[in-house]
């Protein structure tokens, strides 16, 4: 399994480990020493501030600098590939500016000045709503901040609407891909988080003003703390159709928890205007939005509306220990959605089994599923052959492909015995002569081996490694720790308090890297617990 700082590893029930591979092939790339020696290093320096990598990259020898850039997988932060083209050794300069030309994708843009950031912000006052301007210009700054043109104290003093620097501290499922960007978005969400802190302590209604202004106020962050715009105009910069974040689920992730509960509970009050029972339109919002924050979910799976817990459960970004938790009453929702882990879908299948809508859905649900869903369900349901045999059931009598069958038999052969395969294929292929060659042997033999071991012979991805750039950052930000966070990611969070301006424990952590001495976070341990009086 990868680096745990760097991404979440399945849970226990998520493959079958008798038959399915038992390590994700993505996961462990997502580590930065998943290639090690040199180009560990590389890796590393994503997280890293850029006044930090010049040091970390001039401790390697040419040699070592050549082979990490060639070794390394593209894209590389701004400031190592900056660093390395402007002061690097010549070979690494040579075979770094090959593979960019080879991959253009992966050539870091420009980043913009702070005269220029400022000249773009009066443009978001005219923008067409349906522009992507706001979003352009959020990854604009973000790219600025890695390449430090811009500055994090600066994004937030200048940056205006208030919901644009809100933004900036949200890790996105593609942010989250990429480290430098991770690390930047961390920045912002931990300055944001002191500045609440200092500004507004624990003054509930200071904290209610803000959280309710936060994605309409059209000033800067620091006016929206000190109410300096008393009559915000009605615009927000999140909007449902351009972007998967809200100003106010930012706010509530960083608010002190209690004043978080008590403002969503003064959300569910008595509506002034409304109708009775009419819900505040901002539920939807914040629920079907990013990021989702511990007092946000609490509130809604103990005193939520059926229509606010299954706005909840279709967020991507909900985890799989909250689908669990309300389960009863929404398996179907569950079941049926792509993020879902195969312990959790054939939990959701059970459910629909018990309320009798198993028939109903699997009709259609079968067909839409890929080969990699199906089975991925069928060995979840190992301790339910009842379920197990109607999904089995449902794939005829529309061909399937014999390596899947195969698997799909095995399941069901370890959970019930061979004897329902038998007759299942009979009812399939007519007669013993037409049948598949692994269930013959299986009848030959009397046992269910025959099966399994055919269905040990199919080559299998783990299923995080079946989900496309979108699905797989959502994943890694769908764990219970994205929920209680105030500043950065793991890993971020790591280098942060270890490594940021100790130019010494930098060097020292570059050299055990490029010698492959372990784990990036025991090496990291390591270094920390050196004794060094740190000189730039």
């Amino acid at each position: 399994m990868g680096d745990a700082t760097s991404a979440p590893a399945p849970t226990a029930h998520s493959e079958c480990p008798s038959v399915w591979p038992t390590e994700s092939v993505r996961l462990r790339a997502e580590a930065p020493d998943s290639v090690p020696g040199p180009a560990a290093v590389l890796r590393l320096l994503g997280s890293a501030r850029r006044a930090d990598v010049a040091q970390a990259l001039d401790t390697l020898s040419p040699d070592q600098l050549a082979e990490a850039v060639t070794t390394v997988a593209l894209p590389l932060a701004p400031a190592v590939v900056a660093h390395i083209s402007e002061h690097g050794p010549a070979p690494a300069r040579r075979i770094l500016a090959r593979r960019l030309v080879e991959q253009p994708e992966s050539v870091p843009q420009r980043p913009l000045t702070l005269d220029a950031y400022l000249r773009a912000l009066p443009e978001v006052e005219t923008d067409d709503p349906w522009n992507d301007l706001l979003p352009r210009l959020r990854a604009r700054a973000l790219e600025a901040l890695c390449g430090a043109t811009l500055t994090a104290e600066q994004l937030v003093e200048h940056t205006r609407p208030a919901g644009l620097t809100l933004a900036l501290a949200v890790c996105t499922p593609a942010d989250r891909l990429r480290p430098w960007v991770r690390r930047a978005t961390g920045d912002i969400r931990a300055l944001l988080a002191r500045r609440l802190a200092e500004e507004l302590g624990e003054d509930y209604e200071s904290w209610a003003a803000v959280i309710t202004l936060g994605g309409t106020f059209r000033g800067t962050f620091a006016e929206l703390l000190h109410g300096d715009d008393a009559t915000p105009r009605v615009w927000r910069f999140v909007r449902e159709t351009r972007s998967d974040h809200a100003a106010q689920n930012v706010l509530l992730a960083l608010a002190p928890r209690g004043i978080a509960a008590r403002y969503l509970a003064d959300l569910d009050g008595p509506p002034a205007v409304r109708g009775s029972g009419t819900p505040d339109p901002r539920w939807e919002l914040m629920l079907s939005s990013g990021p989702l924050c511990r007092p946000l979910i609490e509130h809604v799976i103990a005193l939520g509306t059926a229509e606010q817990v299954l706005w909840l459960v279709k967020n991507k970004l909900c985890p799989d220990s909250t689908l669990e938790r309300v389960l009863p009453g929404h398996a179907a929702d569950i079941f049926d959605l792509p993020l879902t882990s195969p312990h959790v879908a054939g939990r959701a299948f059970r459910s629909m089994d018990r309320e009798g809508q198993n028939r109903v859905r699997l009709a259609w649900w079968v067909r839409g599923a890929s080969q990699d869903q199906l089975m991925d369900l069928a060995w979840s349901l190992t301790d339910a052959p009842g379920p197990l045999h109607e999904l089995v059931l449902a794939l005829f009598p529309d061909p399937v492909e014999p390596s899947m069958l195969t698997c799909m038999y095995a399941a069901l052969a370890e959970a019930a015995g061979p004897e329902p395969v038998w007759a299942l294929e009979l009812r399939r292929a007519g007669t013993l002569e037409q049948a598949m060659p692994e269930v013959r042997a299986s009848m030959a033999a009397c046992s269910a081996a025959p099966l399994i071991e055919a269905a040990r012979r199919t080559p299998r991805r783990h299923w995080i490694d079946t989900l496309d750039d979108d699905g797989f950052g959502c994943q890694l930000l769908r764990t219970e720790a994205e929920l209680d966070r105030t500043g950065h990611l793991p890993l971020e969070a790591l280098v942060a308090e270890q490594l940021d301006g100790r130019p010494d424990r930098w060097r020292a952590v570059a050299r055990r890297l490029a010698a492959a001495a372990g784990p990036v976070e025991a090496v990291m341990a390591e270094a920390a617990a050196l004794h060094f009086v740190d000189t730039p």
